[in-house]
């Protein structure tokens, strides 16, 4: 069985609380659930996950608090000149990242900055967390 792995990327780089990523062992297929969502499909991919007795289904790992704001770090560390003491200063005493979020959300360039970064990162922790479990990829 082979993994796709441009589906797990995609959930590594979705930070959405709504919104929970699961791997099929079985087939490989990375698909996702949109909590209180209550179509159909959804109902009956929420009864397969709450009946699954054998470890079919794997949940991808959302990152804690504390990742995330050692994420933000790391990115700020990346940059450099201007936007680097910009974001210095905001994540200073920013506790829970809604500060450094605020402020990617509305500088462009800080957002554009970001957005390259996380790609780059959710590709990695992507292909980490399949290569930990021993599984290959497409």
């Amino acid at each position: 069985m082979k993994v796709d792995l441009e589906a797990v990327v995609v959930a590594f780089s979705d930070d959405s609380v709504e919104r929970s990523y699961y791997l099929d062992g079985d087939s490989g297929r990375v698909f996702n659930v949109l909590e209180d969502h209550v179509d159909p499909e959804t109902q009956e991919l929420v009864w397969a996950l709450e009946s699954d007795t054998r470890g079919r289904y794997i949940q991808v790992p959302k990152p804690t608090l504390e990742q995330a704001l050692k994420e933000q770090d790391s990115f700020v560390e990346s940059l450099e000149g201007e936007l680097r003491e910009k974001l210095d200063k905001v994540i200073e005493d920013d506790h829970d990242g809604a500060k450094f979020a605020d402020f990617v959300e509305k500088h462009r360039d800080a957002r554009e900055a970001w957005r390259d970064f996380r790609k780059v990162r959710s590709r990695e922790q992507a292909g980490e967390w399949v290569q930990s479990l021993n599984l290959k990829t497409d």
